[in-house]
């Protein structure tokens, strides 16, 4: 196709375009005000994240569906990403981690039960939860509370059968014996139904008010067996529910996403309490603006799978085109109105940041818990080796970064991976001891001269050998690592992880200056990110141990008007005491918030300090 002449015929109109690859398939479907615009943004210079950039180097041609408006636009674009299911549009991933209540609302008796997924097949579902002892729990406490059957007979009430032993313990109302009607056993399932949606307060007084008709009656044991329903209800709810002021039902959204991916949470609120929540991976979303995230989600999210709340609250602020149309869409899926809004404070703002922070939470054990599942740590270190051009699998690997600040409390840290996942018990910090003065080579050469020196030797705690070695840095530290390695007749594969200017792992780097970009494959993306996060994170945590116990006490603290910010800064600039005594006012005096009287106060007290006047 060529773009340059197709592009001139796309009408200024609003619609949907789909990009197609070599193979004819659809890689990307997306929605436009104006549809010449938006895809001649697809072939100029306007900078695109990492996702877009690949799906264009894919495009083959183009087509678009021309609509009356954006909103008939936004309809369509989602029809079409339900249908193709396009490689580079964000699509919703379900946590299936969690497990649900399951109620078979459809038969004449239905039964509760747990359940790890939730499927269109005329049953309720409650939750998720975050374990299955609490599902489970609580199904045993609502089944004396609320007695159901928990077998998978077909009830047939005209052929009774023999009860078993649940009917015998209380827990179970038989109805495979005919001994219960379908209309008394449908206020147990409501009342079970109810208290699953967060109407716990109102099944507790309906409850109340039958013990005091039973006491009243002097039907003492029916009112004591109520009573005793009661407290195990009220103990259950508080367990579950987190209450808020208020009766109003809304749904809270929050998302979080890190450099690869992105997770969102959704908390349903029913009557003040918090009955329920979702969450949803979307995987290789790390790169995309949040607005389009959340724009993204709610579209699919709530397209004839979900009740729509009258109110959703999303954690941060939306396009206003967009807040309009997608509230647009919503209300007419719901047949009423619905409004999307950002909580600027109070209970709702809580609620979002809770949200948020659980959104965090998942993502992160989605990424720890998404290679060990299957064998997939196996598949993805056979990748790995096959990118870096490996004789074997790596199942340890070994990985190094320098922290410091300025010319002092230089340190350098080890973390080590095996069959994909930490191993902390072999982390190591290594507090460089040769040199005065900064420089990220020479301090990655003492501190693998001293690692791989213990390996020769055979020291206990750094016998064992890695299959490969992965540096944060350049070629400039691949080419030292090798070095060392040959210095001490060591064999070693070395490979550098390389950022880009955003501070994001970009790519891993062979010795002879080959890059292999990371975003080629999310997989290798996500573990060498990890390990390139974990290495920096336990080196400049030691670095910032390291500082504290530097700054706790200091000849500057005994000079009037110096606070911490003050020697921090000086600190940061010179580096040590000594390199502040040796400079002049006019330096001392730019450093931030100091300036020349103070320079001069500082000059003299030094000068007194080391006089020992």
């Amino acid at each position: 196709m060529d773009f340059k002449e197709e592009l001139k015929k796309v009408p200024e109109r609003p619609g949907v375009y789909l990009m197609h690859d070599a193979d004819d398939r659809i890689i990307y479907v997306g929605k436009a005000v104006v549809l010449r615009n938006r895809l001649r943004s697809y072939f100029n210079a306007t900078p695109h994240n990492e996702r877009i950039t690949r799906m264009i180097e894919k495009i083959d041609r183009f087509e678009y569906i021309v609509t009356d408006s954006e909103y008939e636009a936004l309809l369509l674009e989602c029809n079409l990403i339900k249908r193709h299911r396009p490689k580079y549009n964000v699509m919703l991933k379900d946590d299936k981690s969690y497990p649900y209540i399951r109620v078979s609302v459809n038969e004449d008796f239905p039964a509760a039960s747990m359940a790890h997924r939730r499927v269109n097949d005329g049953a309720k579902y409650f939750g998720p939860y975050y374990l299955n002892y609490t599902v489970k729990s609580t199904l045993d406490t609502l089944s004396k509370i609320f007695p159901m059957r928990h077998c998978r007979r077909k009830i047939q009430p005209e052929k009774p059968e023999r009860v078993c032993l649940n009917y015998h313990l209380g827990l179970c109302p038989g109805p495979c014996a005919g001994y219960i009607s379908k209309e008394d056993y449908a206020v147990n399932v409501n009342a079970v139904c109810d208290f699953l949606s967060g109407k716990s307060g109102e099944v507790i007084k309906e409850l109340r008010g039958r013990m005091l008709a039973a006491s009243e009656n002097l039907e003492f044991e029916k009112a004591a067996e109520l009573r005793d329903r009661i407290k195990s209800l009220e103990t259950v709810s508080e367990k579950q529910k987190i209450m808020f002021s208020g009766s109003e039902s809304f749904d809270v959204l929050a998302a979080f996403r890190n450099e690869t991916d992105a997770a969102v949470q959704v908390f349903h609120n029913n009557g003040g309490n918090v009955a329920g929540r979702d969450c949803y991976i979307l995987e290789g979303a790390g790169d995309t603006d949040m607005a389009e995230i959340y724009a993204t989600f709610i579209a699919q999210y709530y397209d004839g799978n979900m009740a729509v709340p009258g109110k959703i609250y999303v954690a941060d602020e939306i396009d206003a085109r967009d807040n309009e149309l997608l509230a647009e869409y919503l209300s007419a899926a719901a047949g009423r109105r619905v409004t999307l809004m950002t909580p600027l404070r109070g209970e709702k703002k809580n609620l979002a940041r809770m949200a948020r922070d659980n959104a965090e939470i998942a993502l992160d054990n989605y990424e720890k818990t998404k290679r060990r599942e299957s064998g997939e740590n196996l598949e993805l270190l056979k990748k790995l080796a096959a990118v870096c051009g490996l004789r074997g699998i790596p199942v340890r690997i070994e990985a190094f970064d320098i922290s410091n600040l300025g010319d002092s409390e230089i340190d350098g840290s080890m973390v080590v991976f095996e069959e994909g996942t930490p191993r902390k018990s072999d982390y190591r910090h290594f507090r460089i001891r040769t040199l005065a003065a900064r420089s990220d080579v020479g301090s990655m050469r003492e501190m693998l001269e001293r690692r791989y020196r213990r390996l020769v030797a055979g020291d206990r705690g750094f016998e064992k050998a890695p299959d490969l070695i992965l540096m944060d840095g350049g070629i400039t530290q691949i080419h030292e690592a090798e070095k060392v390695l040959g210095e001490l007749g060591l064999e070693i594969p070395v490979f550098g992880m390389v950022k880009d200017d955003r501070h994001r792992s970009r790519g891993i780097m062979s010795t002879e200056g080959r890059e292999f970009r990371l975003t080629e494959d999310p997989e290798i993306w996500r573990f060498i990110t990890d390990v390139q996060n974990e290495t920096h994170r336990f080196a400049i945590e030691y670095n910032r141990k390291l500082t504290e116990k530097r700054y706790r006490k200091s000849p500057l603290d005994d000079i009037k008007g110096i606070g911490d910010k003050r020697k921090v800064a000086l600190l940061r600039r010179f580096g040590s005491l000594k390199a502040i005594r040796e400079a002049e006012i006019e330096e001392i005096a730019a450093v931030d918030g100091i300036g020349n009287k103070t320079a001069g106060v500082i000059k003299v007290a030094l000068a007194k300090e080391t006089s020992g006047g």
